[in-house]
């Protein structure tokens, strides 16, 4: 059988970070998340990051049915994870605008009505023994989230899904990740 086992991934960790934009994320694999950026809390492993694509496509086609041409526009990036967690940064992406405080253990939340253009920075990890994966997204905003069920058989879950801006030259994110086929040299 072809290929490289190594070359596979599940991840049996992970963490989605968020901060101000223009907070700057992680350069290596191994220091702590910068100042700034702040862990969703525990997230959904079996649901895990679920990364999408959206373009419109155009194609033009000369006489007799012949594909001459084909361009790309309006393409759309979007990542979707689950949080667990009902905390001050779950709390934020949900209802951007809204106020939370607690006193002597009370917790009251005033919710606004979300508005967009709520935009931060985010960044993904994923672990695996000595393999780390992070993913830094200088500009997000939430896109969507699904129903909030609140039951006495399931945890209450925020299945939140992201919206990715490029940057000036084109750049949606920035991978950081151990290479699994690389072999130290002999010495």
């Amino acid at each position: 059988m072809a290929g490289n086992a190594a070359n596979t991934n599940q991840w049996a960790g992970a963490d989605v970070f968020i901060a101000p934009v223009g907070t700057e994320g992680p350069t290596d694999l191994v220091s702590t998340w910068p100042t700034g950026w702040q862990p969703v809390g525990l997230l959904d492993g079996e649901e895990g990051f679920t990364e999408e694509r959206e373009d419109e496509t155009s194609e033009k086609y000369a006489w007799g049915g012949i594909l001459v041409r084909r361009s790309k526009s309006q393409h759309k990036r979007t990542i979707r994870f689950v949080a667990l967690e009902d905390n001050a940064v779950t709390f934020g992406l949900l209802n951007p605008g809204s106020e939370r405080t607690s006193l002597n253990g009370v917790r009251r939340s005033t919710i606004k009505v979300p508005t967009a253009g709520a935009r931060f920075a985010i960044g993904f990890e994923t672990r695996d023994g000595d393999r780390v994966k992070r993913r830094i997204v200088d500009t997000a905003e939430v896109d969507e989230v699904a129903e909030i069920k609140e039951s006495e058989t399931e945890p209450t879950i925020y299945d939140i899904k992201v919206i990715v801006f490029p940057d000036a030259e084109g750049v949606l994110y920035t991978d950081i990740e151990t290479d699994p086929e690389y072999t130290p040299p002999a010495g």
